[in-house]
């Protein structure tokens, strides 16, 4: 199967009557051979929109061994399916103290697949040796979408945008 026909698979069942569960079960049956999928897509050693409108956002995401994201919401349903590599999702609710506290984490490894709903904050690490990739699917369109990015340790919110991130990528906490 070619990435443009991925893309226009989940493209339709993002615009379905169901698509949180079609978008899923697309994810699911593509990196429950995550070999074909990690030949399907290659690795280009970086984050790629492969497609993005009104109704959904398709990302190849690459992950660098030891690499981890800030908390942040979507504020969109998502669904990640992971074929190479392993990831952590750690995910945090509101803590009575006005901040934000872990309240659970996910282990994805190849042939995994997570979904989770628009108001869910999580933070990303690979905590593989090698890279880990995955497919990232939002149903709407993420890069336009106004998100909050967390700083945990702070105890800070701020808007989701360049300058922020890079801003919190740059701490040691985030990196290798």
């Amino acid at each position: 199967m070619s990435v443009d026909t991925i893309v226009a698979q989940l493209r339709a069942a993002a615009a379905g009557k169901t698509p949180i569960k079609d978008v899923r079960t697309i994810v699911e049956t593509l990196v429950a051979d995550p070999e074909r999928a990690a030949n399907t897509f290659g690795d280009p050693g970086e984050d790629v929109i492969l497609f993005e409108d009104e109704t959904v956002s398709i990302w190849y995401c690459h992950f660098h061994p030891g690499m981890s994201v800030p908390a942040h919401d979507h504020q969109v349903s998502g669904t990640i399916g992971v074929f190479r590599g392993r990831e952590r999702n750690d995910f945090f609710e509101a803590d009575p103290s006005g901040g934000l506290r872990k309240s659970s984490d996910v282990f994805l490894g190849p042939g995994d697949t997570l979904s989770f709903g628009p108001s869910a904050i999580h933070s990303v690490s690979c905590v593989s040796e090698t890279p880990c990739n995955g497919l990232h699917v939002y149903l709407g369109p993420l890069t336009t979408v106004e998100r909050t990015l967390f700083d945990i340790d702070k105890g800070a919110e701020m808007p989701f945008d360049d300058e922020n991130y890079d801003r919190l990528m740059a701490s040691d906490r985030f990196t290798a």
